[in-house]
This record gives C-alpha cells, sequence and structure tokens, in this order.
C-alpha cells in the first residue's frame, strides 16, 4: 500500500508540473496573440515590428517617417477607411514590410463610385519603399476604395509586391514615377479601375494572375504608361472588362508569354497620343503626371509568344514605332463571316506604324464565343497575315 501511495504521489506531481506547463503555454501563447488597438496617426519614427498579433485599425492608422521602417508579420490586420481615415498606412519617408498577413478591410460612409478614382486607398506612398509578401488583402465593398497608390511629384524605387492576393478594390497597384518595381505571383480577383498601373522605368510583371479586372464596370488588367524597360511576362488574365494589356507613350516593352481569356475588347493595345483615347479610357489619364510625357511616341514594343483567346479583337496598335508581333496565337469567335474579316484585318487594326514585323502569327476560329480557350472541334490554325484579313 506504502508503495502504491508513493507511486500516487509521482503521479500526481508529474500531473500537477503537466498540467502547470499547459497553462503556462496557454498564457504564453493569449499574450503573444493579442490584439493591438492602433490609434489614428500612429507615428512610427524608429523601426517597429509587429508578428503573430491582431492589429486593429477600425479607428486607427500609422504615418512611417523619419527613415524608419514598419514590420508585420504572420498577423491578421483589421482596418476600416472611412473619409476622416483615408490611408490605414501613409509612408511619408520610411518602409513597410508586411509578410504572411490576412488584411481584412471595410469601407464605411464612402459611396460606390466605378466610374471615378478612389480618393481613400490602404497605402499611400509618398517617399520610401514597401515590401509585400505572402499576404492575403480583401476589402468588404467593391467600387469604393483602393489599395495603394504612390505620387508623381515624389519618385519611389524598388517597391516588391510577390505571392500576394487582391481582392474587390477600386484600383491595386498605382505606381507613378516608380522605378525598378517588381510584380510576380500575385493574384487578382474582381478589383475595379486599374489593376496595374506603371509610370515609370525598369520594371517587371511576371506571372501574375487577373481575373474579372473591372468587375463588369471600368478597368484595365495591366496599363503601362509613359514608361521604359518593363517586362510583362507570363501572366494569365481572364475576362477583363475592358482592355487586357494597354500600353500608351512607353518605349522599350518585352509582352511576352501572357494568356488572355475572354474580354470584351482588345487582348492587348499599343498607342500614342493620349488625346486620341476613347472615352471609356479616359480614366488612365488621372495617373499621368501634369507635365508633357516624356516618351511622346510608343516604340520598340515586342508582343511574341502570347495566347490570345476569346477576347472581342486581338491586337491593336496605332502611332507606334518600331512593332514587333511574332510568334502568337489567336483564337475568336465573330458572328459571321463579314464580321471576321473586318475585324482581323490589319490594315484596320495597325494604322500608323513604322518599322512593323508581324511573322508567323495563327489564327484559329472558335465554335462558340461563350467560352475560353479553344473550343473548336473543326477549324485548324491558319496563318494570320500581315496585311489584310484572316481567310479560310
Amino acid at each position: 500500500m506504502k508503495g502504491n501511495n508513493e507511486n500516487n504521489k509521482v503521479m500526481d506531481t508529474s500531473l500537477f508540473h503537466y498540467l502547470v506547463i499547459l497553462i503556462s503555454l496557454f498564457f504564453a501563447n493569449a499574450v503573444f496573440a493579442q490584439t493591438i488597438k492602433i490609434l489614428p496617426n500612429t507615428v512610427i519614427a524608429y523601426p517597429r515590428n509587429y508578428d503573430n498579433v491582431t492589429l486593429d485599425l477600425s479607428s486607427g492608422s500609422f504615418i512611417i517617417k523619419d527613415n524608419a521602417t514598419l514590420t508585420i508579420t504572420n498577423s491578421q490586420v483589421l482596418g476600416t477607411l472611412t473619409r476622416k481615415i483615408p490611408n490605414l498606412f501613409v509612408v511619408e519617408n520610411g518602409k513597410l514590410v508586411m509578410d504572411k498577413n490576412v488584411v481584412s478591410i471595410k469601407s464605411s460612409g464612402i459611396a460606390e463610385h466605378p466610374q471615378t478614382q478612389s480618393l481613400e486607398n490602404v497605402i499611400q506612398l509618398t517617399f520610401g519603399n514597401v515590401s509585400l509578401t505572402n499576404n492575403s488583402f480583401k476589402i468588404d465593398n467593391y467600387y469604393t476604395a483602393g489599395f495603394l497608390i504612390t505620387t508623381a511629384i515624389a519618385p519611389s524605387t524598388g517597391l516588391n509586391f510577390v505571392n500576394n492576393k487582391f481582392e474587390g478594390f477600386h484600383g491595386v497597384l498605382y505606381l507613378i514615377a516608380s522605378d525598378h518595381s517588381l510584380i510576380k505571383n500575385n493574384t487578382f480577383i474582381r478589383n475595379s479601375y486599374g489593376h496595374i498601373v506603371i509610370i515609370g522605368n525598369h520594371s517587371t510583371i511576371e506571372n501574375n494572375t487577373i481575373m474579372f479586372s473591372g468587375n463588369y464596370r471600368l478597368g484595365n488588367s495591366i496599363d503601362i504608361i509613359d514608361a521604359d524597360n518593363v517586362n510583362i511576362i507570363n501572366n494569365r488574365i481572364f475576362t477583363p472588362t475592358c482592355h487586357g494589356i494597354y500600353i500608351l507613350n512607353s518605349h522599350n516593352v518585352l509582352v511576352e508569354g501572357n494568356s488572355v481569356f475572354g474580354g470584351i475588347t482588345y487582348a492587348m493595345n499599343v498607342y500614342s497620343n493620349p488625346e486620341t483615347l476613347a472615352k471609356d479610357d479616359q480614366y488612365l489619364l488621372a495617373f499621368v503626371p501634369h507635365k508633357k510625357m516624356r516618351h511622346m511616341i510608343s516604340s520598340n514594343i515586342k508582343i511574341k509568344n502570347n495566347f490570345m483567346s476569346q477576347n472581342r479583337f486581338g491586337v491593336a496598335a496605332s502611332d507606334t514605332d518600331k512593332l514587333i508581333v511574332e510568334n502568337n496565337t489567336f483564337i475568336h469567335r465573330f458572328k459571321d463571316n463579314d464580321s471576321r474579316k473586318f475585324w482581323t484585318d490589319n490594315q484596320i487594326l495597325l494604322q500608323n506604324i513604322k518599322s512593323l514585323t508581324w511573322s508567323n502569327n495563327r489564327y484559329k476560329e472558335a465554335y462558340s464565343q461563350e467560352m475560353s480557350g479553344d473550343d473548336s472541334n473543326s477549324m485548324t490554325l491558319v496563318a494570320f497575315p500581315k496585311k489584310g484579313d484572316v481567310s479560310f
């Protein structure tokens, strides 16, 4: 009996210590995953790190200045944009780093305005840098508030957006006067207005998935304006409300290996002379600095190895110098033969092009206009001529 009692005491002591450890771990984790309420205009003037917390910005915001860095990792961020709090993160002169966060945004008291630019954005960058990796960003109300915008009067460089998800914003990435930006492996879902707008040099847009850009109201997928040395590579664009890839007054742009499925208008456009923009494209000019563009004629544009299917039209260009279009596949469906002949006629689609290279482009007639991809089981690929229309 004595031995049993001693054994019971040992077991009781072990169990007690085990429970103490569990309770300690519970409270440690409870503190570690605490909710932190942020006040309005909270200034970050020294390096600050938040990890594995819930940041409550329902009535608060950050201002990052004095070359400080605000780092947020592995956390939940809850924010509310209003007329009084138009930005949750204002980078005046510093850096914002966000990695592996889930960010849920509400817009309160902001009426839907699908035809006009948003004055409220989650991130406003003046001077400094932003690096966003492996995050999820979502807003509750469509057509109300944007995600990120830089400024024309304060050039930025080295912005980094990799492996993020953006959903529901009225404008996503407006990189104005921004050089050396990397936009890679992101997913964009049902955002309106501009998805990716670049006015800057030496940037890469690669391997992104863009779904339903414009959200059936207004907005292109990718806009390159007054830019130089931009690579648009291996992106997938599904059913843009307006244009897929839009290039205006830019130099040295490579568009290669992209797929554009569905869409109301052109898969790709190359234009010069902003005054000739259609009414629905005028929103692009809101992001152009109020000065003469550096590049008045688009030049050295390469459109290679792309797949364009079930867009209303394929590629259109005007007032462009050194346009190369080669090794692309076009799959479309028009209501009758006359429509196809008209909308595949490069003498209509390509106007005032100096030094045009058009080679090894192929066309296939789709069976229907309702399904993306190649749903034709009867027509074969034929040559898409440099001049004239596609004929069978």
